[in-house]
């Protein structure tokens, strides 16, 4: 059954109906006009000993759907995936496929990312890093984030948790759990996989990006392409180089600006 049913990435995202992708482009476009018009919410990052509970809480909403508009193109094929598992019996499709079953399959990867931008933005806010333009000595951090994010591309944990993302229908087939919480609990190993894949460019937009749209944007798609399961060594290690290099710069500019 799993040879039957092993499509590649791009034939997963082929496989997608014209209501099924207009749907997702809707739902993509809305989490990107959101996340341009809450861009002002940002400045709080200004002045971190003056949030309080209530901005957490909005903060988290605003990461969860920052993470839609950068994610959910990627996460696509995975949810493809699972949901065409769940239409079959005896490895034939015979059955309605499970709607709500994929929407629990997607809803731990976008909270565990949310929680992850918060921890992160806490964290880097509580060192004063975050929250105002690097500029002077300061770039040599950007720079750093950078020649991080691209050494990470390298390493064997980067490609076992890119592995895993994909190869959506055997990660569904071997992580396979019956019923909603299984959809949960499935999502979730999932996430872990993604965060341990892209941790790295998430930082790199928060400190040499300033989450702007412009940075966002070029992450989004470098993550797209290097799960489309083509190449994606090859391609994990141009991005790598990419990183690495812009590194360079950054750090050649700091030395210049001192």
């Amino acid at each position: 059954m799993a040879e039957a049913v092993s499509p590649a990435v791009p034939d997963l995202l082929r496989r997608l109906t014209i209501p099924v992708a207009a749907a997702v482009g809707l739902i993509v476009s809305i989490a990107w006009y959101v996340t341009w018009e809450s861009s002002n919410l940002t400045m709080m990052l200004n002045a971190p000993f003056a949030v309080r509970a209530t901005d957490l809480a909005l903060f988290f909403a605003l990461i969860v759907v920052m993470m839609v508009a950068m994610m959910l193109p990627s996460a696509l094929p995975m949810a493809l995936a699972y949901y065409g598992i769940t239409r079959l019996e005896d490895g034939r499709p015979t059955k309605p496929a499970d709607v709500l079953g994929t929407i629990a399959f997607l809803f731990p990867y976008f909270v565990v990312w949310g929680f992850f931008g918060v921890a992160a933005l806490l964290g880097l806010m509580a060192l004063g890093l975050i929250g105002s333009t690097l500029m002077g000595p300061a770039l040599f951090l950007s720079a750093g984030i950078l020649l991080a994010a691209g050494l990470w591309q390298v390493t064997r944990t980067k490609e076992v948790c890119l592995s895993q993302c994909t190869t959506p229908v055997e990660f569904v087939l071997h992580h396979w759990r019956v019923g909603r919480l299984g959809a949960l609990r499935m999502g979730f190993r999932h996430s872990m996989y993604c965060i341990g894949c892209c941790w790295l460019f998430m930082l790199v937009l928060f400190i040499s990006g300033s989450m702007s749209l412009l940075w966002m944007g070029g992450i989004s798609i470098a993550i797209f392409a290097e799960k489309l399961g083509v190449r994606t060594v090859l391609f994990s290690r141009v991005i790598g180089v990419i990183l690495v290099g812009l590194g360079a710069l950054v750090a050649i500019a700091a030395s210049f600006a001192m």
